[in-house]
């Protein structure tokens, strides 16, 4: 007979609270076929021991982080299905941490906001030199001179400081980066092919201030568990 504290012997998961919890051995039907096929077969490798298994330490460690699966495969250069089938195997073994958009979604304050994101960056010395201005809401059009526009206007920060601004468009799957470099306006298209991006809402405020690294988090950061990428950095050049 199981005891109170019994766990599936396939997955880790607690068997309290489940039907004939005290009896049973594994938490459900799934892990029960899984743990007989390893019987029947012992000499095959488990697809755990696919990949190494520091690789699967790693993975696990960024899951129970409140990092996402599909940016945990595309880190570790692994397939994104192989994470999801660690992730239901093994990821009740330990509490996992809020996921990053979540505790974005939830911030009441512009700093609070940077706070989650900058908690959940790996950060280079080097970005702290190199800051870009996120422009909180959305915005329509995709000018030099509605982006010179927003910012004089909207702002009240002048257009030739040489500051990079972040725009993001009406339907959220596009971001648009706006600097004055002398003589020229240098204009950088970040397009997402599913989903959304997370951006900061007009409630925070006018501008958030972040860090390349961070810039970068948040581009591959994404609403569905859809595994998305930066399809087009396209690189406008137009005269000033």
């Amino acid at each position: 007979m199981a005891g109170s504290n019994a766990v599936c012997r396939q997955c880790g998961k607690s068997l309290k609270g489940l039907f004939r919890g005290a009896y049973r051995k594994y938490c459900s039907r799934q892990c029960g076929n899984k743990a007989a096929y390893r019987k029947k077969y012992p000499n095959r490798p488990h697809k755990l021991w696919v990949h190494e298994k520091s690789v699967f330490d790693t993975a696990m460690e960024l899951h129970w982080s409140g990092e996402e699966s599909s940016t945990i495969a595309r880190r570790l250069s692994i397939p994104v299905g192989t994470v999801y089938s660690w992730v239901h195997d093994f990821g009740r073994q330990k509490q996992r941490k809020e996921p990053l958009k979540r505790l974005l979604r939830i911030a009441k304050s512009a700093d609070e906001w940077l706070e989650a994101l900058r908690g959940n960056t790996l950060q280079d010395t080097d970005t702290f030199d190199d800051f870009i201005h996120l422009v909180c809401g959305s915005v329509q059009g995709q000018s030099v001179d509605k982006f010179a526009t927003v910012i004089s206007e909207r702002l009240k920060e002048n257009p030739l400081s040489g500051k990079t601004f972040a725009f993001r468009n009406k339907f959220g799957d596009t971001i648009f980066t706006f600097a004055w470099k002398p003589p020229i306006f240098n204009i950088s298209k970040y397009v997402k092919l599913h989903g959304t991006f997370i951006w900061p809402h007009e409630d925070l405020g006018k501008t958030i201030e972040i860090t390349k690294a961070e810039f970068d988090r948040l581009l591959f950061l994404h609403k569905q568990e859809i595994l998305t990428e930066r399809i087009a950095k396209s690189l406008y050049i137009m005269q000033a």
